[in-house]
C-alpha cells in the first residue's frame, strides 16, 4: 500500500480476479482520487485560443487582446492542461520551490501523453531552461523533470546576469518589463522547423514570448507553447 503524496493517506488498490491472472504489472499511483479531483482540467474549446486560460468560449481573453493591441508578435496558441488553482499552487510549492523531485511523478505521464496527443513528432520539443543558480540550488529543471520518454532539444539557455529577480517573485508589471533573458545555443538547423515550447506555468506569457522571439530570429517557421498550468 502506498501513501498519497498530497494528503498522505494510504491508497488501497481494488484488485480484480482478471488482473490477478493477467500477469500485468500493477500501475504505481502517487496521488489519491480525491486529491486528483482538486486539480481542475482545462477543457478543449473552453479556453482562450491565445494563452489557454480556462473560460466559457474559445475566444481571445483580455490579456491576449492586449498582447495584440501592443503590437506583439503573433500569439503563441498556448495549450495548458490545468487551472492554476490552490491545488496546483501547492503542487508547485512542493515540486518547484521546495525541490521535491519525486512529485514529478504526479503529472509526468499525463503531461507527456497530452503533448503527444496535441502535437506529433514533426514538432521540435524545446523546454524552457532555468538559470545556473536555480539549477544548482534546486538540482533540476522543473520542466524536463516532467519529461521521461519524450525527446526534447535543449537549445536555449538563460543569459548570465549578476543580479536577477526570479519570475515567481515578480508582479505582473515587473514580469512584462523583464528584458530578453535567453540566448540560442543549439547546433541544429531550425530554419523552417515547427517548435513547441514546454513550460510549467503560463502566467503573463512574457517568458515564452521571449523564447519565441529568439527561435523565430533563428529561422523557426512556427513556435507554439504547451504548459502544465495556466
Amino acid at each position: 500500500m502506498e501513501k498519497c503524496l498530497v494528503c498522505q493517506h494510504i491508497m488501497r488498490e481494488e484488485l480484480s480476479f482478471s488482473w490477478l491472472f493477467s500477469l500485468k504489472k500493477l500501475q504505481e499511483k502517487y496521488i489519491c482520487a480525491a486529491c486528483y479531483k482538486s486539480f481542475v482540467l482545462i477543457q478543449d474549446k473552453k479556453c482562450c485560443c491565445g494563452c489557454g486560460r480556462s473560460q466559457m468560449q474559445e475566444t481571445l481573453c483580455y490579456d491576449c487582446i492586449r498582447w495584440k493591441k501592443n503590437g506583439q508578435m503573433p500569439l503563441l496558441k498556448n495549450r495548458a492542461l490545468f487551472v492554476y488553482n490552490e491545488a496546483m499552487q501547492n503542487f508547485m510549492e512542493e515540486y518547484k520551490f521546495k525541490g521535491d523531485y519525486y512529485w514529478r511523478f504526479i503529472f509526468q505521464d499525463f503531461f507527456e501523453k497530452s503533448i503527444s496527443r496535441y502535437y506529433n513528432s514533426a514538432w521540435f520539443y524545446v523546454p524552457i531552461p532555468v538559470d545556473k543558480p536555480t539549477l544548482t540550488d534546486r538540482g533540476f529543471n522543473q520542466v524536463t523533470g516532467l519529461l521521461r520518454k519524450l525527446p526534447y532539444e535543449e537549445i536555449l539557455k538563460m543569459k548570465e546576469l549578476s543580479e536577477r529577480t526570479k519570475q515567481s517573485h515578480k508582479n505582473r508589471r515587473e514580469r512584462l518589463a523583464t528584458k530578453q533573458p535567453f540566448e540560442y545555443t543549439g547546433n541544429k538547423n531550425i530554419v523552417g522547423k515547427k517548435i513547441l515550447l514546454l513550460d510549467d506555468i503560463y502566467t503573463t506569457g512574457r517568458t515564452l514570448y521571449y523564447a519565441k522571439e529568439i527561435l523565430i530570429k533563428e529561422g523557426a517557421r512556427e513556435v507554439r507553447s504547451f504548459t502544465l498550468a495556466r
